[in-house]
This record gives C-alpha cells, structure tokens and sequence, in this order.
C-alpha cells in the first residue's frame, strides 16, 4: 500500500540461504517454486467468485475467505441447459488491503465446462456495453456466438472449474455429480420397470438375468432403499418408529432378495444402525411399558432387514447403551421383582424403583430377552424370574 517494493531484495537474501533439500539448491528457489506459484491474485478471487455465484446466493456485501466484497452489479440469465452470469465486483484483501474493481462473465454450458473472463472495472457505460452484447449472443442461442464475444470483450484469458478454491471447487463437483446421478437414477429405475416381468420370466426358469438388466434393477432399489430408510428415520426421529414407512422398508427388502441384488450401502447401514439405537433409546428410557411389545418388534424388524440386505449392522451403539440400563434400570427391577415375589407381603410395586409407571413381570422378562437378542449375557437374571 505504501508503493515500496520489498520483494526483490527480500529473494536476494535468500539466495545466500542454502537449502536442505537438493532439488530447490538455496532460499530464492524455494520462494520462486513454492511461494510464488502458490500466489492468488485477486483476479483468481473474482473468477472464484463469479463461477460459485452460479451456485451461491451471494449478499451484496459478503466475506469470502480472507477477502471482503461488494458486488455492485449482477445479472444472470439461462437458456436451456446454458447460464450467462456478468457482475460488476469490488475486492479488498484483508491481509495485504489491496482493492480492486472487476467485471466479470462466466459461462456455463452444462456439465462441468464453465467459461469465466475477468477484467477491470473502467466506467460503466464499458460495464453496461459488455453486459448487452453477451445477453444479446446468448439469446441468440450459439454457444459458439457468447464465446466469441467474451473472446472480444476480454481477451483469451479465461478461467475455469480448475481454478476454483479447492473447497468450493468439491462442492460445485459433488453438485453438479449429484445432478448427474439424479437423470441416472431415473433412467436405470424406468428400465427396471420396463422389464420387470421379463426378469421375473428368467428367475422363474433358473437362467441368469442379463447383466445390463441387473445392474439396472441394483441402482433403481438401491436408491428407493436409501430414500425409504432416510425416510423411516426422519419419521421415526423421537424413537417410536413409523409402522407404514417400516412395512415398506421391509417390502422394499424382500425385492430386493427376489432379484438377487448385491450392493453394501454404507449410508443405508448407517441408517439402519441409527434407528436400532434411537429405538433403544425409545424402548428403555422413555417409560412406556404398555408399549414395549410392539416397540420391541419394531426394533427386531429393523435387525432383520439388516440381516436380509446382508448390509452387517454393528449393534455395538445398541449394547452400550443396553448395558447402562441393565444396570442403573433393569437389574433393579428384577430384584424388586425377586424381592415381591419371595415376600408376598411385600406391598411395593415394582414399578416403584426408580420409575413413574409399573412394570410387570412379563415386560421385565421382554426387556432382558432383548438383551438376549443384542449378545448381552443376562441370562442369570433371565433364570431367576422363571
């Protein structure tokens, strides 16, 4: 800012430091191979910010990384699977201060091609100019026609996906990926539904589904298991799960058995390893023991489509969690249970230890045969309420 520059003989006196690694030899070529080229200009900044605003609602003024900017001008416009966006944008660093007014054009023709010019902001009539002619080409609907106009405008220099910060960079590619496998997903489930009835045609007479038929059916069940399971956990988020949305889950994997499926989804086992414990959780804390047969079947429901998808569910989270229990909740209750039984005239309800509603022998044996169930060993209380 104070128009001295300090670079030039600050690499001198590097020179006179060696390096301890052969390839760079002194100082001045460590700076020159790993600083220097690690460098972002601000012009870098605007086309990082162009691009991503495709993508990004951006406020008027916004911080981006360590750069603070106003963007005083932004007009975006699509046209089929085309979007022409041009803004006019101030830059100021927040470590060197440096500020810069830039106008900018990015394109992006689909995919992952992006075509992005940058050049300094000169008045606005140029700004307004600019702004005409590349809507006007777009509307004409010529790639070729808007790319030859940045050309003109701007220079050849452009910019692309490539040169976005690598964290937005990732997730501009996990969009744009994301798209793609949305269109994929519905292709491979209409040609799963096309032919439907000829895969069954061949299971029935023991011959192998061709291959294309198969990985169709893979990808279009895969992807209704993964949104039913996302489903039944966001309605099953306060631990009692949701019967309808479980029944098709379970309808889902026994399609899935029929048509010889083999897939590990991690975000589906995932989900399922979620609901055992959120349905523990449910079954022991939450003091509802009129409800505990149900809620027990509903959580071995869970277990057994893990089991019919092959996915290997961890019951890990759910053992702690049952293990705690059996001994700040269950154990007390078999002894009150033991206690009552071996004194008749015991008056206390069992129930009464450290809980609000009753519990009866039945539900507290229910409880411990769940433990079963998880590896846990509770058979010594098991054989004493018998």
């Amino acid at each position: 800012m104070a128009g001295v520059q300090l670079e030039k003989e600050f690499v001198s006196k590097l020179a006179f430091a060696p390096s301890n690694v052969d390839i760079f030899k002194t100082g001045d070529e460590v700076y020159r191979q790993l600083v220097a080229t690690a460098q972002i200009t601000l012009e870098q900044v605007a086309a990082h910010y162009a691009i991503n605003s495709l993508f990004t609602t951006y406020t008027r003024e916004q911080r981006v990384y360590c750069y603070n900017t106003k963007q005083h001008d932004y007009q975006m416009r699509r046209m089929g699977n085309l979007s022409l966006a041009v803004g006019q944008l101030q830059l100021t660093s927040e470590i060197t201060l440096e500020c810069k007014e830039f106008v900018f054009a990015v394109l992006h023709l689909g995919g992952w091609d992006f075509h992005c010019c940058i050049q300094p902001f000169t008045g606005r009539r140029v700004y307004t100019e600019i702004k005409e002619s590349l809507f006007d080409a777009l509307q004409e609907g010529s790639v070729a026609n808007v790319i030859m106009s940045m050309a003109e405008l701007f220079g050849k220099s452009s910019f692309g996906l490539g040169d976005l910060f690598a964290e937005e960079r990732q997730r501009i590619m996990t969009l744009l990926s994301q798209e793609t496998l949305n269109r994929l997903d519905q292709l491979y489930t209409q040609v799963y539904r096309d032919n439907y009835s000829i895969m069954m045609a061949f299971r029935r007479d023991n011959l192998a589904v061709p291959q294309e038929l198969q990985v169709a059916a893979e990808v279009a069940l895969g992807h209704r298991l993964l949104t039913s399971a996302r489903t039944l956990e966001a309605e099953s988020s306060d631990g009692k799960l949701s019967i309808s949305h479980l029944a098709e889950l379970e309808a889902l994997a026994s399609e899935v058995g029929q048509q010889q499926c083999r897939f590990h989804n991690l975000e589906v086992k995932e989900s399922l390893e979620r609901l055992i414990v959120n349905s523990l959780r449910h079954i022991l804390y939450d003091n509802e023991p009129e409800n505990l047969e149900l809620d027990i079947q509903g959580l071995e429901r869970i277990v057994e489509v893990g089991n019919k998808l092959n996915l290997g569910l961890s019951l890990i989270g759910a053992q702690e969690i049952y293990f705690q229990s059996l001994e700040s909740q269950i154990v007390p209750l078999c002894l009150g249970c033991i206690e009552k039984r071996n004194n008749p005239q015991l008056q206390q309800n069992v129930g009464d230890i450290g809980v609000e509603k009753t519990w009866e022998l039945p539900q507290i044996r229910k409880l411990l045969q769940l433990g079963k169930k998880l590896a846990i060993d509770v058979d010594q209380w098991l054989n004493q309420l018998y």
